[in-house]
């Protein structure tokens, strides 16, 4: 029961988001006009996607984090370059600000991990 109880939490989370979301018309015009959902959408992804790479790979964190930097700058740059796309400098800010969270909630639970019994 102790492992679902995240799932469980997560879905009611998610269930209630669509249902306000859902629910006003006037919620949903201000959440759009207040948000970017794409620039959240370029943050929760390079935080997942740093993520996966870093417990799947075995290189230090540091490097998977300076090539993703420079791998959401060649990915903004590039899309100046495409008619339907452009590349936005808040999407890049987004992006750093997404993998430098997860490169920091590392970096803070390591000393928590490696105390050493008394």
């Amino acid at each position: 029961m102790k492992t679902r109880q995240p799932l469980i939490i997560l879905l009611l989370i998610i269930f209630t988001i669509m249902l306000l979301t859902f629910a006003s018309f006037d919620l949903h015009v201000i959440i759009e006009q207040s948000l970017q959902l794409d620039t959240i959408g370029h943050f929760l992804g390079f935080y997942f996607l740093t993520w996966f790479l870093h417990k799947n790979l075995s290189l230090p964190l540091l490097n998977i984090c300076l090539c993703m930097i420079f791998y959401a700058a060649v990915t903004e740059l590039s899309q100046m370059y495409l008619g339907f796309r452009k590349g936005e400098m808040s999407d890049f800010i987004a992006d750093i600000v997404g993998i430098s969270l997860y490169l920091a909630i590392v970096w803070l639970k390591r000393p928590l991990l490696k105390k050493e019994p008394r």
